[in-house]
């Protein structure tokens, strides 16, 4: 496993308290459709707080922003910015209020995709 990898391993380990694991990139290709049609009604709620909504686009924008380094090694740049896309929008609706994510879950017809969060 190269040093980069090991050492973002350790870094979401560290800030989530062991509770994210790093996605896999094709695990990350399979999650995005869902991840964004489920997070898509929770930016527009307005019970989501708005610090958490404004964050997340702002992460979202500065890793799709040409000015980041993976995004120059061709293919795997991509495959970098989209799994860290992925992991934005899980913590997003991790953090989420927990019934108003589940209230979504059940609108979109995702309960076999999503599992809904204990309130």
């Amino acid at each position: 496993m190269g040093i980069r990898k090991t050492l973002f391993r350790q870094a979401v380990g560290r800030a989530t308290g062991g509770k994210f694991a790093p996605v896999g990139r094709v695990q990350a290709l399979i999650r995005l459709p869902v991840l964004l049609r489920l997070a898509y009604p929770l930016f527009r709620d307005e019970r989501v707080p708005l610090y958490l909504r404004g964050s997340v686009l702002g992460l979202v924008a500065f890793i799709m922003s040409p000015f980041d380094l993976p995004f120059d090694i061709p293919v795997i740049g991509q495959f970098w910015g989209i799994t860290m896309v992925v992991l934005v929008l899980e913590w997003f609706i991790k953090l989420a209020p927990a019934d108003v994510v589940n209230e979504h879950i059940e609108a979109l017809g995702l309960e076999k995709r999503v599992p809904k969060r204990p309130v």
